[in-house]
């Protein structure tokens, strides 16, 4: 089979102690949007489409059929490097699972255009989104190709492979330097590109992710999946000002995309989740909802949604019956997490463990299944199983600052505030600059847990620290002196 690339994303975790870690609300899939170019002709490859047969969950697949298409490549030059190309085509790879006695899955994602190499992380407030625009096209535009050799054109297919393989392994630092040598050698192939973005949405780094895409779009503007992308990385609940834009242009985005490819269920049910985030709630997100199922009927996230939709809006039989629709259909890693975000996004922890532990049976190292499992783990009480999860989630990721944070929570909640302030310290190497007021509320939470215990020295440490990341924010005043 064809090997493509994953996609991942999480849903907005909000903890018992405050922690909210952005993440999408429409699910942490490692299959998720569209593939690479597709390649002269089909190869089976090791790696197959895996399935799982799970229980409750939500994510959101990249599948064959709404792989976005792209440009073939220019020519055959030998049997090996046709093979290669053919892996990195658009389509999702994933192994089958057949049920518990599978053995490890891992749902490939699609590849996703690269970012644009930008050093300096822009802050996603006031023209953030403009901003990160005009990053994208200059990085477009100073990139001038060199005539490609066939030594070059063979060296560009291993590379991503190279990207393939190691995203597959959950080798981010090892894909990301592959995927930045093939782009270097061919700046306009949006699949170099495509593979940055995802490895930095699999990971959270949503700037760099949205930089990607957008550079993507101005490679291959045609490319319905990289508008819904795109769309999906803005509908990710940051915090930051100009949170209303993004989700209008996210609508934007994927209503782009059902225009490029009219039968792409994933297309229309990204659109869904843009409407909801707008808090459009009525008939008309419920019929987008239900015309990406009509369009594929084992699409599990869409159904995943509706139900959720149909929950807020009162009709309780239908959304259960949604739900139902979801996790029986939930046949793949990817999907599964999705579903069991999609739960997690109405505080249905409980229900959608099951989900996330068959998901990591199939996938130990899937990022997003193992945060959602250590937060779950946490809400239910069960702290030395969430502890030993989201220590192997620190293995995984090379900014784990999310995973820091749902430590810290966990330590706090058991009254170790030594641990809890490790824990920050470590995410504060992370945090991107709009994650800066969340982590300040959390060293003022453990400063407050510092201060019960009779530890004022610590308590007035946590708050300096606060201070120094949220300058501006007028609780802390009195607090402690600097």
């Amino acid at each position: 089979m064809k090997r493509s690339i994953r996609v991942f994303s999480l849903i907005a975790l909000t903890f018992a102690t405050g922690v909210t870690l952005s993440a999408q609300d429409l699910g942490s899939a490692n299959k998720l949007f569209g593939e690479t170019k597709p390649a002269a002709s089909a190869v089976k490859k090791k790696t197959t489409a895996k399935k799982l047969t799970s229980t409750t969950g939500h994510v959101r697949t990249e599948r064959n059929k709404t792989a976005a298409a792209s440009k073939p490549l220019a020519k055959k030059a030998t049997a090996k490097r046709t093979e290669t190309r053919k892996r990195t085509s658009s389509e999702t790879s994933g192994k089958k699972i057949t049920g518990k006695g599978a053995n490890t899955a891992k749902t490939t994602k699609p590849l996703l255009p690269s970012q644009t190499d930008t050093s300096t992380r822009q802050r996603f407030s006031g023209k953030g989104v403009e901003t990160a625009k005009s990053s994208a096209t200059q990085t477009s535009s100073k990139s001038v190709e060199t005539k490609i050799t066939a030594a070059d054109e063979a060296r560009f297919e291993e590379l991503i492979e190279k990207g393939n393989s190691a995203r597959d392994d959950r080798d981010y630092t090892r894909a990301e330097a592959a995927y930045k040598n093939a782009r270097a050698i061919k700046a306009r192939d949006a699949r170099a590109i495509y593979g940055l973005g995802n490895i930095y949405s699999d990971q959270q780094r949503w700037e760099e992710a949205e930089n990607a895409y957008r550079a993507a779009l101005q490679i291959e503007p045609s490319s319905a999946m990289t508008y819904v992308a795109l769309s999906y990385v803005l509908t990710q609940p940051l915090a930051v000002a100009n949170l209303s834009d993004r989700y209008a242009e996210a609508e934007k985005l994927a209503r782009r995309a059902t225009e490029l490819s009219p039968r792409n269920a994933l297309a229309y049910d990204q659109l869904g989740v843009a409407m909801e985030m707008r808090g459009q709630m009525g008939a008309e997100t419920e019929n987008i909802y239900r015309k990406a199922v009509t369009l594929d009927p084992t699409f599990a996230p869409a159904y995943a949604h509706l139900g959720r939709l149909l929950r807020r809006r009162g009709m309780i039989d239908q959304s259960k019956e949604a739900y139902r629709e979801a996790i029986e259909r939930s046949t793949d890693v990817g999907t599964t997490v999705l579903v069991a975000e999609v739960m997690q996004s109405e505080q249905h922890y409980a229900d959608s463990l099951p989900l996330l532990k068959q998901a990591l049976e199939a996938d130990p190292r899937n990022p997003s299944a193992l945060l959602m499992f250590g937060h779950a783990l946490i809400v239910t009480g069960q702290y030395k199983d969430a502890e030993s999860t989201l220590q192997k989630a620190l293995s995984v990721g090379s900014n784990s600052y999310q995973a820091d944070l749902l430590l810290a929570s966990l330590y706090m909640r058991q009254g170790t505030y030594e641990l809890a302030e490790n824990a920050l310290l470590q995410a504060l190497r992370w945090t991107p600059a709009y994650e800066n007021r969340q982590l300040a509320q959390q060293f003022v939470m453990l400063g407050q847990g510092y201060s019960k215990t009779g530890k004022s020295q610590q308590s007035q440490r946590a708050y300096s620290q606060a201070a120094k990341l949220d300058p501006d924010s007028g609780t802390l005043s009195g607090r402690f002196r600097q």
